[in-house]
């Protein structure tokens, strides 16, 4: 685990041994590995993690919580040919360690809800502002790597690395996407309908336990109506966030289009 995004690497390596086996508890556990790892590489512990790794010792014990997972990757260890491979696998063994050891078993399983499902992934916090943003990475100690947060209800991620904080925060169409995805479907059902967006905000507000996503219309348009539990956010998106991200799509590659055609002449 020596990439740039390590943790990236490991989860895209343990997909793919979950799609070529034929077992459905080796899915199972492939699954929870994959996950734990993606949790870790989602939530910006990618150093809190190295750090732990350097003090591990070679014989440290396995972690009781994901005993079946972890032996299970050490016998999966020593079946493949790579070193880079192994090396890989002894890492997302070493994450279940981590977790454990750092008493997060709880947000891990939080995590799988969302790993298992179709719904926006999760944040570890929320601000109105990019102000509010910069104030409150400016103050970690270790800065949250590949992180996700909210910033004025838009996903961002946390660019800002030990040796670079030059830029912080990247945004990225989650729920542009999500809505995309969703959308290939045909229109979802919707829970619930309004007349105005102050109807749709104040019925989210009233659910004491709202769903992580829910599809409403509002005036007779598709919206997702969105809740992160940990960060107790709640937003509303349109779905024309889609129509938004396939203009910029095509206007990027006019541009380029563009580019090229001035560099042939």
């Amino acid at each position: 685990m020596t990439s740039d995004n390590p943790l990236g690497d490991a989860v895209l390596l343990l997909l793919e041994y979950r799609s070529n086996s034929r077992s459905n508890e080796e899915r199972e556990r492939l699954q929870i590995a994959s996950g734990a790892v993606a949790f870790l590489s989602n939530t910006g512990q990618l150093y809190r993690f190295e750090d732990f790794r350097k003090s591990l010792q070679p014989d440290h014990v396995r972690p009781f919580s994901f005993a079946d997972v972890s032996h299970y990757l050490g016998k999966l260890r020593t079946q493949v040919q790579s070193a880079k491979d192994k090396e890989t696998l002894r890492g997302a063994s070493d994450a279940l360690v981590f977790i454990e050891a750092s008493g997060q078993h709880e947000g891990l399983e939080d995590y799988l809800g969302y790993w298992r499902s179709s719904t926006l992934p999760p944040v570890i916090a929320a601000f109105e502002t990019l102000e509010q943003a910069d104030a409150w990475l400016e103050h970690q100690t270790v800065p949250p790597y590949k992180a996700r947060v909210l910033i004025g209800d838009e996903y961002h991620v946390v660019f800002a690395t030990r040796e670079d904080r030059g830029w912080p925060f990247a945004p990225y169409p989650v729920v542009a996407e999500f809505i995309e995805n969703r959308l290939e479907k045909g229109l979802p059902p919707v829970v619930a309908t309004f007349d105005t967006s102050e109807q749709a905000e104040a019925w989210l507000a009233a659910l004491p336990n709202p769903p992580r996503h829910a599809f409403i219309t509002i005036n007779g348009q598709h919206h997702v109506a969105a809740y992160w539990k940990n960060v107790n956010r709640r937003a509303i998106y349109p779905f024309t966030l889609a129509d938004d991200l396939a203009e910029e799509r095509r206007a990027g590659l006019e541009r380029l289009s563009g580019g090229r055609k001035r560099e042939d002449e």
